[in-house]
Protein backbone atom coordinates (compact mmCIF):
# COMPACT_ATOMS: atom_id res chain seq x y z
CA UNK A 1 0.00 0.00 0.00
CA UNK A 2 1.15 2.94 -0.81
CA UNK A 3 2.13 5.76 1.69
CA UNK A 4 0.47 8.63 -0.07
CA UNK A 5 -3.12 6.51 -0.26
CA UNK A 6 -3.46 5.67 3.44
CA UNK A 7 -6.95 4.57 4.37
CA UNK A 8 -8.32 6.11 7.56
CA UNK A 9 -10.27 4.00 9.45
CA UNK A 10 -12.17 5.59 12.32
CA UNK A 11 -13.71 3.61 15.27
CA UNK A 12 -15.95 5.81 17.27
CA UNK A 13 -19.09 6.91 19.37
CA UNK A 14 -20.22 9.71 21.46
CA UNK A 15 -20.45 7.55 24.27
CA UNK A 16 -18.09 6.39 26.41
CA UNK A 17 -17.76 2.70 27.58
CA UNK A 18 -18.57 0.79 24.57
CA UNK A 19 -15.53 -0.73 23.89
CA UNK A 20 -13.94 1.35 20.74
CA UNK A 21 -10.30 1.43 21.91
CA UNK A 22 -10.47 -2.28 22.21
CA UNK A 23 -11.51 -3.22 18.87
CA UNK A 24 -9.81 -0.05 17.61
CA UNK A 25 -6.18 -1.08 19.57
CA UNK A 26 -6.77 -4.34 18.34
CA UNK A 27 -7.28 -4.00 14.73
CA UNK A 28 -3.93 -1.78 14.84
CA UNK A 29 -1.75 -4.34 16.43
CA UNK A 30 -2.96 -7.17 14.61
CA UNK A 31 -2.44 -5.60 10.92
CA UNK A 32 0.97 -4.21 12.32
CA UNK A 33 2.62 -7.77 13.53
CA UNK A 34 0.67 -9.89 10.94
CA UNK A 35 -0.15 -7.78 7.94
CA UNK A 36 3.13 -6.07 7.81
CA UNK A 37 1.15 -2.73 7.28
CA UNK A 38 2.98 0.41 9.41
CA UNK A 39 0.21 1.70 11.60
CA UNK A 40 -0.63 5.17 13.47
CA UNK A 41 -3.10 5.02 16.02
CA UNK A 42 -4.62 8.14 16.97
CA UNK A 43 -5.92 8.27 20.58
CA UNK A 44 -8.67 10.99 19.92
CA UNK A 45 -10.77 10.74 23.30
CA UNK A 46 -9.27 13.43 24.98
CA UNK A 47 -10.63 12.38 28.10
CA UNK A 48 -10.02 8.75 28.86
CA UNK A 49 -7.46 8.08 26.14
CA UNK A 50 -7.22 4.40 26.89
CA UNK A 51 -5.27 3.72 23.89
CA UNK A 52 -2.43 5.35 25.33
CA UNK A 53 -2.10 4.40 28.37
CA UNK A 54 -1.97 1.24 26.61
CA UNK A 55 1.02 2.00 24.68
CA UNK A 56 2.33 3.39 27.31
CA UNK A 57 2.03 0.68 30.19
CA UNK A 58 3.39 -1.48 27.28
CA UNK A 59 6.33 0.63 26.83
CA UNK A 60 7.13 0.66 30.78
CA UNK A 61 7.20 -3.12 30.85
CA UNK A 62 9.16 -3.39 27.42
CA UNK A 63 12.02 -0.88 29.21
CA UNK A 64 12.05 -3.03 32.23
CA UNK A 65 11.97 -6.55 30.92
CA UNK A 66 13.30 -5.67 27.38
CA UNK A 67 10.67 -6.67 25.40
CA UNK A 68 10.31 -4.89 21.86
CA UNK A 69 9.17 -1.73 20.85
CA UNK A 70 5.37 -1.31 20.54
CA UNK A 71 4.55 -1.92 16.78
CA UNK A 72 1.88 0.85 16.32
CA UNK A 73 3.08 4.20 16.19
CA UNK A 74 0.29 6.15 18.94
CA UNK A 75 -0.44 9.65 18.69
CA UNK A 76 -2.43 11.26 22.10
CA UNK A 77 -5.05 13.56 20.99
CA UNK A 78 -3.58 16.04 19.29
CA UNK A 79 -3.80 19.91 20.59
CA UNK A 80 -3.99 21.01 16.86
CA UNK A 81 -7.03 20.57 14.06
CA UNK A 82 -7.27 16.40 14.14
CA UNK A 83 -8.28 16.57 10.45
CA UNK A 84 -4.85 18.33 10.22
CA UNK A 85 -2.99 15.80 11.50
CA UNK A 86 -4.34 12.81 9.36
CA UNK A 87 -4.23 15.14 6.49
CA UNK A 88 -0.22 15.41 7.08
CA UNK A 89 -0.13 11.48 8.46
CA UNK A 90 -1.82 10.12 5.58
CA UNK A 91 1.71 10.50 3.96
CA UNK A 92 3.31 8.17 5.97
CA UNK A 93 2.12 5.24 6.44
CA UNK A 94 -0.10 2.74 5.17
CA UNK A 95 -3.19 2.88 7.46
CA UNK A 96 -4.18 5.30 10.19
CA UNK A 97 -6.59 3.89 12.89
CA UNK A 98 -8.65 6.74 15.07
CA UNK A 99 -10.41 5.82 18.17
CA UNK A 100 -12.62 9.02 18.71
CA UNK A 101 -15.27 9.36 21.27
CA UNK A 102 -15.83 10.77 24.71
CA UNK A 103 -19.45 13.01 23.28
CA UNK A 104 -17.27 15.71 21.26
CA UNK A 105 -19.12 15.81 17.84
CA UNK A 106 -16.58 18.26 16.68
CA UNK A 107 -13.65 16.01 17.02
CA UNK A 108 -16.15 12.61 15.88
CA UNK A 109 -16.65 14.66 12.36
CA UNK A 110 -13.40 15.86 12.06
CA UNK A 111 -11.91 12.24 12.16
CA UNK A 112 -14.08 11.22 9.95
CA UNK A 113 -12.67 14.13 7.19
CA UNK A 114 -10.46 11.66 5.59
CA UNK A 115 -11.82 8.69 6.95
CA UNK A 116 -12.60 5.33 4.34
CA UNK A 117 -14.63 3.14 6.96
CA UNK A 118 -16.27 4.19 9.95
CA UNK A 119 -17.49 1.65 12.80
CA UNK A 120 -19.88 2.30 15.39
CA UNK A 121 -19.49 -0.05 18.49
CA UNK A 122 -22.11 -0.29 21.02
CA UNK A 123 -23.59 -2.68 23.74
CA UNK A 124 -26.95 -4.35 24.15
CA UNK A 125 -27.69 -1.80 26.37
CA UNK A 126 -30.80 1.08 25.61
CA UNK A 127 -28.43 4.30 26.84
CA UNK A 128 -25.71 3.19 24.33
CA UNK A 129 -28.31 2.40 22.11
CA UNK A 130 -30.00 6.32 22.67
CA UNK A 131 -26.40 7.61 21.42
CA UNK A 132 -26.17 5.30 18.51
CA UNK A 133 -28.82 7.76 17.06
CA UNK A 134 -26.53 11.29 17.93
CA UNK A 135 -23.54 9.22 16.61
CA UNK A 136 -25.35 8.32 13.61
CA UNK A 137 -26.48 11.96 12.60
CA UNK A 138 -22.88 13.12 13.10
CA UNK A 139 -21.48 10.88 10.96
CA UNK A 140 -24.22 11.86 8.26
CA UNK A 141 -23.33 15.43 8.70
CA UNK A 142 -19.65 14.82 8.63
CA UNK A 143 -20.20 13.02 5.49
CA UNK A 144 -21.18 15.79 3.76
CA UNK A 145 -17.82 17.73 4.53
CA UNK A 146 -15.29 14.55 3.44
CA UNK A 147 -12.84 15.07 1.46
CA UNK A 148 -12.15 11.66 0.17
CA UNK A 149 -15.73 11.34 -1.27
CA UNK A 150 -17.57 10.10 1.94
CA UNK A 151 -16.90 6.38 4.08
CA UNK A 152 -18.55 3.47 4.61
CA UNK A 153 -20.04 2.77 7.95
CA UNK A 154 -21.33 0.29 10.39
CA UNK A 155 -22.68 -1.18 14.21
CA UNK A 156 -20.88 -3.53 15.62
CA UNK A 157 -21.93 -4.89 18.87
CA UNK A 158 -19.68 -5.13 21.62
CA UNK A 159 -18.84 -6.89 24.75
CA UNK A 160 -21.85 -9.36 23.84
CA UNK A 161 -22.55 -11.72 25.97
CA UNK A 162 -24.55 -14.59 24.57
CA UNK A 163 -25.47 -16.22 28.13
CA UNK A 164 -28.64 -14.33 27.40
CA UNK A 165 -30.79 -13.17 24.36
CA UNK A 166 -30.12 -9.63 25.00
CA UNK A 167 -27.84 -9.40 22.06
CA UNK A 168 -30.14 -11.08 19.43
CA UNK A 169 -33.03 -9.11 20.66
CA UNK A 170 -30.49 -5.83 20.21
CA UNK A 171 -29.50 -7.06 16.89
CA UNK A 172 -33.45 -7.64 15.75
CA UNK A 173 -34.27 -4.50 16.94
CA UNK A 174 -31.50 -2.45 14.86
CA UNK A 175 -31.70 -4.31 11.66
CA UNK A 176 -35.59 -4.88 11.63
CA UNK A 177 -36.40 -0.84 12.11
CA UNK A 178 -39.12 -1.72 14.70
CA UNK A 179 -39.49 -1.77 18.40
CA UNK A 180 -41.03 -5.61 19.24
CA UNK A 181 -42.06 -4.21 22.60
CA UNK A 182 -44.10 -1.36 21.02
CA UNK A 183 -44.42 -1.62 17.58
CA UNK A 184 -42.94 1.87 17.01
CA UNK A 185 -40.86 2.31 14.11
CA UNK A 186 -37.13 3.02 14.57
CA UNK A 187 -33.97 3.30 12.29
CA UNK A 188 -32.43 0.63 10.10
CA UNK A 189 -28.41 0.24 10.65
CA UNK A 190 -25.75 -2.03 8.87
CA UNK A 191 -25.06 -4.16 11.79
CA UNK A 192 -22.00 -5.99 11.33
CA UNK A 193 -22.42 -10.21 11.81
CA UNK A 194 -19.29 -10.44 13.49
CA UNK A 195 -19.69 -9.38 17.34
CA UNK A 196 -16.90 -8.51 20.07
CA UNK A 197 -17.87 -11.24 22.23
CA UNK A 198 -17.36 -10.21 26.18
CA UNK A 199 -14.46 -11.67 26.78
CA UNK A 200 -11.39 -12.12 29.65
CA UNK A 201 -8.67 -12.67 27.15
CA UNK A 202 -9.57 -8.69 25.75
CA UNK A 203 -9.71 -7.84 29.37
CA UNK A 204 -6.22 -9.39 29.61
CA UNK A 205 -5.37 -7.92 26.80
CA UNK A 206 -4.75 -4.31 27.65
CA UNK A 207 -1.32 -2.94 28.27
CA UNK A 208 0.00 -5.97 25.85
CA UNK A 209 0.91 -7.05 22.18
CA UNK A 210 -1.27 -10.32 21.34
CA UNK A 211 0.78 -12.97 19.60
CA UNK A 212 -0.99 -14.90 16.73
CA UNK A 213 -4.22 -16.83 17.57
CA UNK A 214 -5.23 -14.12 20.63
CA UNK A 215 -7.15 -11.58 18.38
CA UNK A 216 -10.54 -13.70 18.57
CA UNK A 217 -12.74 -11.79 16.81
CA UNK A 218 -11.44 -8.76 15.54
CA UNK A 219 -9.88 -10.36 11.95
CA UNK A 220 -13.14 -11.23 11.45
CA UNK A 221 -14.54 -7.47 11.42
CA UNK A 222 -11.19 -6.80 9.99
CA UNK A 223 -12.61 -9.06 6.85
CA UNK A 224 -16.18 -8.38 6.63
CA UNK A 225 -15.45 -4.58 6.34
CA UNK A 226 -12.90 -5.10 3.68
CA UNK A 227 -9.55 -4.17 5.69
CA UNK A 228 -8.95 -8.07 5.06
CA UNK A 229 -9.62 -9.45 2.58
CA UNK A 230 -8.52 -12.94 2.64
CA UNK A 231 -7.30 -15.69 5.28
CA UNK A 232 -3.89 -16.34 3.38
CA UNK A 233 -2.52 -15.55 6.25
CA UNK A 234 -3.57 -17.70 8.76
CA UNK A 235 -5.45 -17.63 12.34
CA UNK A 236 -6.82 -15.22 14.52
Amino acid sequence: MGKSTAEVDVYGMLKGGVGKTRIAMLAALRLATMEGEDVHYIDGDRVSQTGSDWYKDYQRQARAEGLAEFPVKVTRYPLEDLDDVVEELRTKHDRIIIDVGGGDPVVFSAALKFAKRLVVPIGADPSEVRRLRSTWKAAQIAAADSEVGGFDAWVLLSRTDHSTSLPGEYREMLTSGRDKKTGAELPVYPVLATEMRKRVSYQRAYGTVPKQGQYYDVPDVLREIGVLRSRSKGAN
